[in-house]
């Protein structure tokens, strides 16, 4: 179940990557391909025709073949070959399941760009995952600002995190809503082992295939809320980002440890 949705978001980066450096340089983000993600099961949670009893995929063809009909009149005989044709595919589900995913997930890598951020700048992994082990920055992003600055998003969303594979079934005629149900289950549902993460997402889907440079938007600098040092970012580094944030009256923080606790905390840099 999804959680409140937080009022400050936070983008882990690593300052001696030159693209990371965009972020405060340019304003800008990224929205990357589900393919370049570390976990093998983001956005691949498919449809599962396999659950279908065999009345049900009878009952499932008829009702492709019917809308086919609907949609082009007058072309019995092409789609009572097709029928013909989806009948013998899906004798074997298994590979009618594997063809399937391929050509989704082909899709979803494609057309899709999402922006992950989490929900705390205290992720102890989270530093060390994306933040160059505590030396790089993590980037505080006010969150309404942001979402009413990307008017290029279709949704946004905070992730779920399960212990259970989510099981969709095939239907063939999704309502609008139902579709949106469901293309948020297949996006921002993940395994309980990330949950560390308290992800956050924006969500684009590309109308076409889009350049490197088109998954690249600006933002303005009122979306920023804050900058936080790592624990162990270099003194050449840290002045840098604070150059950087004082011409944009971005505020600055210094990450630290809690003393006696397995905790992050953090310090205004005046």
């Amino acid at each position: 179940m999804e959680g409140k949705i937080p009022e400050i978001v936070y983008k882990y980066r690593d300052w001696n990557n030159p693209f990371h450096k965009n972020i405060l340089l340019h304003n800008e983000i990224y929205l990357a391909s589900p393919k370049d993600f570390n976990d093998p099961f983001d956005c691949r949670i498919p449809i599962n025709f396999q659950v279908l009893s065999d009345e049900e995929k009878e009952k499932f063809k008829v009702e492709i073949v019917i809308q086919q009909i609907q949609k082009n009149p007058g072309a019995g005989d092409i789609l009572a070959s097709k029928l013909n044709d989806l009948d013998e595919r899906m004798n074997d589900i298994e590979k009618f399941q594997e063809g399937y995913e391929e050509f989704y997930f082909n899709q979803i890598d494609t057309n899709y760009g999402i922006f992950s951020l989490s929900k705390t700048f205290k992720g102890i992994l989270l530093w060390s995952h994306y933040s160059n082990n505590h030396q790089g920055f993590c980037v505080g992003f006010r969150e309404e600002k942001l979402r009413e600055s990307c008017s290029f998003i279709a949704r946004t969303g905070i992730v779920s995190y399960e212990t259970n594979f989510p099981r969709i079934k095939p239907k063939v005629r999704e309502t609008f809503e139902e579709k949106l149900t469901r293309i948020h289950v297949q996006t921002t549902t993940k395994s309980k082992d990330w949950e560390y993460e308290e992800e956050y997402r924006l969500i684009k889907v590309f109308e076409r295939k889009p350049q490197s440079f088109e998954r690249c938007f600006q933002l303005p600098n009122e979306v920023f809320s804050e900058v936080i040092l790592g624990i162990d970012i270099s003194p050449k580094n840290k002045e840098e980002i604070i150059y950087v944030c004082k011409i944009k009256n971005i505020p600055v923080y210094q990450a630290k440890k809690v003393p006696f606790k397995f905790e992050i905390d953090r310090e205004l840099i005046e």
